[in-house]
């Protein structure tokens, strides 16, 4: 099973060759005849004259891809260098297992694949002993890290959701080393892709059993028309929309604006058209429609049945209101604290409205994974936080946070320039 999940992966998320940028020194340097020798892809040392040989000596450098290298006493062309992925993983078993799964795939495309394990367990235990210093301190390896690899992978899960607790003020001061990568990693338009996966937790919310059926078909159903069609449906109600208004019975009474933010669409692959409108990242299980309101625009109140906030664990029956875009109060039946202290810890405009999105998944059930609950088919959700990259828009921070409503049994209505595109949390033609 892991075998072919991880060939599904690699076709959803396309990692190979690019274009070697030495290509056009050489070209500059040596003209029509590296041209040449580009052209004949293949050949021996008696095809080439001096100059050429020299050209090819120089070519065959290292540090240049090497450009032309060679085997059985053959010479070969090669214009492009692999891509260089950073798969970080949860490191158990089963996902240790994937992960080299799908490095293997990658492998065999040319992609240049750097394993990194990790676990809740060893974050904690990095931020506890570390003194504060090196915590403030951004590393020169990881601001080579953002600036060179072409994508980014994080296989798995937190088998502890409340690994920051207690070591809230040392998170912070690395929050602005965090920020900055990010906007470096944006800048770039670096790939990336969450998948998600069931491990072994700490504490689960939900029966074990029900929490790994249900995690496993969401990440199957992903990939099934039905996703398709409701992704479909509402990036149609959305698109060359302004205005929008989310009410349910519980008193729920929000609304953004919209207008000019592309409309995307997550449906489980990267595909050239998504690269070509900037819609560079993936979630697995995936399943939503979302865009990023203007920044500015949100007022009103809602109530969110539950927010997993990584490090700091769940909350429950979350209401927050919103001014001119920007969170202004908050309290929840369980985990106002940790609400409290997770934007104590982050830095940027960590509390203006960031996302909208709508669950289009109709396997996904709540677990207490937000990557999964997010796509839960009738709800919503509303993220606070960054949304540079990706998300086309302008807020800058060290965090996102999602943050999940469920509309459907609830009144839950969603209208578009006064137009309702959502009833009671379904599309209205179902």
């Amino acid at each position: 099973m892991l075998g072919e999940i991880a060939k599904s992966f690699v076709k959803a998320f396309p990692l190979g060759k690019k274009e070697n940028k030495n290509i056009e020194k050489f070209r500059k340097k040596y003209g029509k005849d590296f041209d040449e020798i580009l052209k004949m892809k293949i050949f021996t040392e008696k095809d080439l004259d001096e100059g050429k040989k020299k050209i090819v000596e120089e070519a065959m450098k290292p540090q240049y891809g090497p450009i032309v290298y060679k085997k059985d006493n053959k010479f070969y062309v090669n214009p492009y260098r692999g891509e260089c992925l950073r798969l970080v993983y949860s490191d158990f078993d089963e996902t240790r297992r994937l992960a080299q799964l799908i490095a293997q795939e990658y492998w065999a495309r040319g992609v240049h694949v750097s394993l990194v394990p990790s676990t809740s367990k060893l974050s904690r235990i990095a931020l506890s002993v570390s003194p504060d210093w090196a915590i403030a301190e951004l590393p020169e390896t990881s601001v080579a890290t953002a600036k060179l690899y072409d994508a980014r992978i994080f296989l798995g899960g937190d088998e502890d959701e409340n690994w920051i607790k207690g070591l809230e003020q040392k998170h912070l001061l690395g929050a602005p080393g965090t920020q900055y990568l990010h906007q470096i990693m944006d800048s770039r338009g670096v790939r990336w892709c969450v998948f998600g996966w069931p491990v072994e937790k700490k504490e689960y919310h939900v029966n074990k059993n029900f929490y790994r059926k249900v995690f496993l078909a969401s990440i199957k159903e992903t990939f099934s028309p039905e996703v398709k069609k409701y992704c479909d449906y509402y990036r149609r109600a959305l698109e060359g929309g302004d205005v929008i208004r989310i009410v349910a019975d519980d008193g729920t009474d929000l609304t953004f604006r919209i207008k000019g933010r592309p409309i995307l669409v997550a449906d489980g692959i990267i595909d050239e058209e998504d690269i070509k409108r900037g819609d560079v990242g993936l979630n697995i299980p995936d399943g939503e429609v979302f865009l990023a309101p203007l920044e500015y625009s949100a007022n009103g109140k809602i109530l969110f049945d539950f927010v997993t906030i990584h490090g700091f664990g769940l909350v429950k029956n979350l209401w927050i209101e919103f001014k001119d875009g920007k969170v202004v109060s908050y309290r929840a039946e369980v985990g106002t604290n940790k609400f409290k202290k997770f934007l104590e810890s982050n830095t940027g405009e960590k509390d203006r409205i960031a996302e909208l999105g709508i669950g289009t998944n109709p396997a996904a059930r709540f677990v207490g994974d937000t990557i999964v609950d997010e796509k839960i088919f009738g709800s919503v959700h509303i993220a606070i936080g960054n949304n540079t990259g990706a998300y086309h828009g302008k807020n800058v921070a060290s965090s996102h946070l999602d943050m999940i409503k469920i509309m459907r049994g609830k009144g839950g209505k969603m209208y578009v320039d006064g137009k309702l595109i959502m009833d009671n949390g379904l599309p209205i033609f179902v």
